[in-house]
């Protein structure tokens, strides 16, 4: 009789450690499944993401050799149309952009109304275009995009601190000091 109580014991034990087993198996399956599809949907966005900025900074940097191009007296008539794609542009990247990014297109694009003005009215500030505070914002906006798109689940994308690239919103005095390394 005890060995059949026994026996009995063992194989309760054993099918409850079975199905612990497996229970605990399929639920690691079904974690290492949703963080595969997670990944996937993050590569997919980075993809996405990619041409878009792209296509943002081509547009960017259209506009500004526009007024470099009016500054130098070789305009080419194409400045409304490079402001018009740069705001298209623009506008879809802010649509799916983290808010570092976003701030740095609005803070370019400030950049770059302000100056305008110096540059389509020939106020004489220097021999170069006055567009550094747009070619900072150029550098800027680079940075945080590259900030975004960068995975930090990859081994070769290593970040100095767990806070990347901040941009920061503030009066236009504090703009010129947009990004920062925290």
């Amino acid at each position: 009789m005890d060995a059949a109580l026994t026996g009995l014991a063992g194989t309760t034990v054993g099918a409850l450690a079975g199905f612990a087993g497996a229970w605990l198996a399929q639920r690691g399956q079904l974690r290492q499944q949703r963080e595969q599809r997670a990944y996937a949907e993050r590569v997919r966005w980075l993809d996405d993401k990619k041409g878009l900025y792209r296509d943002l900074l081509i547009a960017m940097y259209g506009w500004r050799d526009s007024l470099v191009s009016i500054w130098r007296d070789e305009d080419d008539g194409r400045l409304s149309e490079t402001r018009g794609t740069a705001y298209k542009w623009g506008v879809e990247a802010s649509l799916i952009a983290s808010e570092p990014v976003q701030t740095a297109i609005e803070d370019l694009r400030g950049r770059f109304l302000a100056a305008q003005p110096a540059i389509l009215n020939r106020t004489p500030t220097s021999e170069r275009a006055p567009l550094g505070a747009v070619e900072e914002g150029l550098a800027l906006l680079e940075s945080a995009l590259r900030a975004e798109l960068s995975d930090p689940h990859r081994p070769d994308v290593h970040r100095r601190s767990s806070r990347p690239w901040g941009i920061q919103r503030g009066s236009s005095t504090d703009r010129t000091r947009a990004v920062e390394r925290a």
